[in-house]
């Protein structure tokens, strides 16, 4: 009888599949947050609607977008001790990451707005600014009843809290230390 050797529980396998499911729960939340995005950008529907009458939903996606870098914050901390060590590397890190939310959630919404465009025909609109920007005079840059200015403004705040809150925790902890 040959002897068949056991792996430990601690093994590469059962980590490398712990591993892909973390990443496939990150990405499921990813995809979730980018549907808010997309939602919010979105003309006014019955879903929308309801999520409106709940909270705001350009406050819900930059809560989400929070949420997932703060995620991703703990799990770079927690399992990949190679990376916190470098701040700057950890900060363009969750920064790229709020930058593929806002380029995918727009992107997204412009490739609808191009869908419907080639379906129902009419008038095609890629611009993200707003035609009264454009056309008006009085030099307003921001206005917060626009959908794109809002999904920026959280995508902002995001990266602030990127660049001050977690950065200054990793310093604070590297100092501590």
């Amino acid at each position: 009888m040959a002897a068949r050797a056991e792996c430990p529980p601690h093994s590469l396998r059962n980590s490398y599949s712990q591993e892909r499911r973390r990443l496939a729960l990150f990405v499921c939340a990813a995809i979730m947050v980018a549907g808010v995005g997309v939602l919010g950008l979105g003309r006014v529907s019955w879903f929308r609607q309801l999520v409106e009458s709940w909270i705001n939903i350009h406050l819900l996606f930059g809560l989400l977008l929070c949420g997932l870098v703060l995620v991703r914050y703990n799990w770079i901390i927690r399992y990949a001790p190679h990376l916190h060590e470098d701040i700057r590397e950890l900060s363009r890190h969750l920064s790229r990451i709020v930058y593929l939310m806002l380029y995918a959630v727009i992107g997204i919404r412009l490739g609808i707005s191009l869908v419907n465009w080639g379906w129902h025909g009419g008038s095609l609109a890629l611009t993200l600014l707003d035609e009264g920007l454009r056309n008006d005079d009085d030099g307003r840059v921001f206005n917060p009843h626009h959908d794109y200015h809002m999904t920026l403004l959280s995508g902002g705040i995001t990266l602030g809290m990127v660049r001050v809150f977690l950065t200054g925790c990793l310093v604070y902890r590297s100092r501590g230390e």
